[in-house]
């Protein structure tokens, strides 16, 4: 039993003794009544209550008179205060108080205050509180038990007092100067965001949210959080964020000039900004900054922005945007942009950009887009987009599509698309060129290997004519250009062939059309022949539709054959093949050319 209470005891005591441990010396609570008490017996007291001890000399105190005191939750710095002559200073290190006579040391310029913020009504103390010099930028920040200390120049009228949701004021020098604790009270406030501001406010906050983490629970972030005025210097210099001539108030501040060693932090800059590693500004860059790796803008960037490896705005960028590796814009852009390799715009673009692997715009693009590989557009507006290797776009308006493999148009009107393999639009209002073109319906023209148009020429035609009576082609494509793929056998002859060709077909009346073919086709006779055996065709017909899946066409044609003597099959087969020739011709290098006058007719479907 005696063990545990032992144990008890012992666990009591070291709670108490980390309690303390964290709550700073000067910052722990007192509570006693004292009457006409000598100051060493007071001091004895708060020492019993608070677990620190105090160092002095007695003859330091000796000539104070005893104490009548009336202490509620009052901090040991507060009581201190009371019971001290202005002769007399304290310091704490660790667990003790030290008091020792005060040097005094005339100072002209400066004036050092140091006390409590409180906030109105309530009394209670306010951390996080910014206090700060407008000529000089000095700054201190309220602790976590709303202590401050600042040294402040002796000419100015009042020092600034700031702090988020609170109402700003400011306390003049002259209501401080006699008091050793210059407490400030401070009134809280309602947030006033008007409505049809809260969204881009909001998302501003956010970012910027992002950036003060950087420097989350540092003096210099609840600087940011507190401070409203729009503070400005003409020049400012510093090693890193915070290092240098305008001190904890930094992201407080617009430069005209900043020269930033390794990197820096600043409201925004309306001038020059260079950083040999770094550029951050909170809100606005007006004019011209440079970084050896990157630049952050918070709001809206105008001017000219370039950064060795990344840029990055908040809000937008007006002007001439330049990254060694990659651009990121959340707001509009308009200008030029440049990235060796990825550039990616949340809202509008308007004007040129160009990356080296990648375009992202995940809105409206006015303007041009170039890219080493790939661009992806939201909605392309009367834009450029030209790539390596693919575009595609959501939506297109009059868009024009470039493209080393494949183009796409998901959505909208494309006014022109060309490709080394595939272009597909949803209505294609120019043309196509490409091995393969689709398109839902289309009122250009698509130009390629196949063509295929949802609304458009898609008929299996069934044809014989003066050599092949039995033929099967599949048209493709629009009227105005389709593809014809073709193959066709002679029976009597054991005589094949496979063709492909284009043709045009142009409307007369209603119910009937005139049709232009030119068509090439490889003969055959048994086996698959290797070797020169082509076929040529153009033909000239009428089509009339009786109904809208069922046409008959016919015309004549012109033909030709073009063999090569040569080849072993020639003079037993392939030199008689033809049904028959009004010329034969013999070329140069042993071919021989052949042609005749025929005609086709025709039963389309679909």
């Amino acid at each position: 039993m005696k063990q545990r209470i032992v144990l008890l005891l012992l666990g009591f005591f070291l709670c108490t003794q980390s309690a303390y441990a964290v709550v700073p010396a000067l910052e722990r609570e007192v509570n006693f009544t004292v009457s006409n008490e000598p100051i060493a017996k007071v001091l004895a007291k708060i020492q019993e209550q608070t677990d620190v001890i105090f160092s002095y000399n007695s003859l330091l105190l000796s000539n104070i008179s005893p104490l009548t005191l009336q202490l509620k939750h009052k901090t040991i710095r507060e009581a201190l205060t009371l019971m001290l002559p202005k002769s007399i200073e304290y310091k704490a290190k660790n667990n003790y108080i030290i008091l020792k006579e005060q040097v005094v040391k005339p100072n002209e310029k400066k004036k050092e205050i140091s006390g409590y913020v409180y906030e109105k009504n309530t009394n209670k103390k306010v951390a996080n509180v910014t206090i700060y010099d407008k000529t000089t930028l000095q700054s201190a920040t309220t602790n976590d038990y709303g202590f401050y200390s600042i040294s402040a120049a002796k000419e100015e009228q009042c020092l600034t007092v700031n702090k988020e949701k609170y109402r700003d004021t400011c306390v003049a020098l002259t209501t401080l100067e006699d008091s050793q604790l210059a407490n400030i009270t401070i009134d809280p406030v309602a947030d006033t965001l008007q409505e049809d501001s809260l969204r881009w406010k909001l998302a501003r906050a956010e970012f910027n949210t992002h950036i003060n983490n950087l420097f989350v629970r540092s003096k210099a972030y609840f600087n940011m959080l507190n401070v409203k005025d729009s503070l400005s210097r003409d020049f400012q210099l510093s090693l890193l964020p915070f290092v240098g001539t305008n001190g904890l108030l930094s992201g407080n501040v617009y430069n005209k000039f900043s020269v930033n060693v390794f990197g820096g932090y600043a409201r925004g800059t309306k001038g020059v900004e260079a950083g040999g590693f770094f550029n951050i500004d909170r809100e606005n860059m007006k004019g011209a900054q440079f970084a050896g790796f990157f630049n952050v803008v918070g709001d809206t960037m105008k001017g000219v922005q370039a950064a060795g490896f990344f840029n990055v705005t908040g809000k937008g960028a007006r002007g001439i945007q330049g990254a060694g590796f990659f651009n990121l814009n959340f707001g509009e852009v308009k200008g030029v942009q440049g990235a060796g390799f990825l550039n990616v715009n949340r809202e509008l673009f308007k004007g040129l950009q160009m990356a080296g692997f990648m375009n992202v715009g995940l809105n409206n693009l006015y303007g041009g887009t170039l890219s080493g590989l790939v661009n992806f557009t939201w909605k392309s507006n009367r834009s450029i987009e030209a790539a390596g290797l693919v575009n595609v776009a959501q939506f297109g308006d009059n868009n024009i599509q470039l493209a080393g493999l494949a183009n796409k148009t998901t959505k909208g009107t494309t006014a022109f698309q060309a490709a080394g393999l595939l272009n597909s639009a949803h209505f294609l209002k120019g043309a196509q060129i490409g091995v393969i073109n689709y398109a839902d319906s289309a009122s250009g023209v698509p130009i390629g290997l196949l063509s295929i148009v949802k609304t458009g020429v898609h008929q299996i035609e069934i044809s014989a004519d003066e050599w092949m009576y039995g033929n099967v082609s599949l048209r493709s494509g629009v009227n105005a250009f389709h593809n014809i793929f073709s193959a066709g056998i002679s029976p009597n002859q054991n005589v094949w062939q496979v063709g492909y060709g284009v043709g045009t077909s142009i409307k007369i009346k209603n119910k009937l059309r005139a049709d232009v073919n030119v068509s090439v086709h490889h003969i055959s006779k048994g086996n698959f022949y290797i070797g020169t055996s082509e076929w040529g065709k153009i033909y000239l017909g009428l089509e009339y539709r009786f109904s809208k899946g069922l046409s008959l066409a016919a015309g004549p044609t012109f033909n030709f054959y073009w063999s090569d003597k040569l080849l072993p099959d020639y003079n037993s087969t392939y030199s008689s093949i033809t049904p028959y020739h009004s010329y034969n011709v013999d070329l140069a290098n042993d071919f021989n050319l052949k042609g005749w006058y025929g005609a086709r007719v025709a039963l389309r479907v679909f």
